[in-house]
């Protein structure tokens, strides 16, 4: 039986165009994040993203084997 871990990455990006720093400070978090999870095993496996008005929410979902 294979067994994973599954967690995600949540990031909410303002689309105004005067948060233009404010949206790239996001995504460089977003970007540190991924890098992190992916060091120690983790796999991108998904994403999303949900389109709003004034923001737009990333879900990255990854997941991890795990033994037995």
């Amino acid at each position: 039986m294979r067994l994973q871990d599954v967690g995600t990455v949540e990031t909410v990006v303002p689309k105004r165009d005067d948060l233009t720093d404010t949206r790239k400070g996001k995504l460089a978090d977003r970007l540190h994040e991924l890098e992190a999870a992916t060091s120690q095993g983790f796999v991108l496996v998904h994403t999303t993203v949900l389109e709003g008005k004034q923001y737009a929410t990333f879900v990255d979902t990854l997941t991890q084997d795990r033994s037995l």
